[in-house]
């Protein structure tokens, strides 16, 4: 039980890294990073209890829900990209 919390730790400070070089990509270059900040940012504490069934669970559909929305984004930009002239 323990390998698994600190793993969790080590995956949320991951997270808090996503958040740190997001905002200061969105800081200094471009504001188009700033949504990826603030995913991070969510993330942070969302990792932290994955110990309890329901935030696991809620942590599951929101996966599925993220796979259908790449995978429909890279579909549309396939069409969009190879579409004839």
């Amino acid at each position: 039980m323990n390998d698994e919390k600190g793993m969790r730790v080590l995956t949320s400070l991951v997270a808090l890294g996503i958040f740190i070089v997001a905002g200061l990509a969105a800081f200094y270059q471009s504001i188009l990073a700033l949504p990826l900040a603030i995913i991070g940012l969510i993330f942070v504490p969302f990792i932290l209890v994955q110990n309890k069934e329901k935030y696991a669970h809620l942590a599951e559909n929101l996966e599925k829900i993220a796979f259908i929305i790449t995978f429909l984004i890279i579909c549309i930009t396939f069409i969009c990209l190879y579409k004839p002239i």
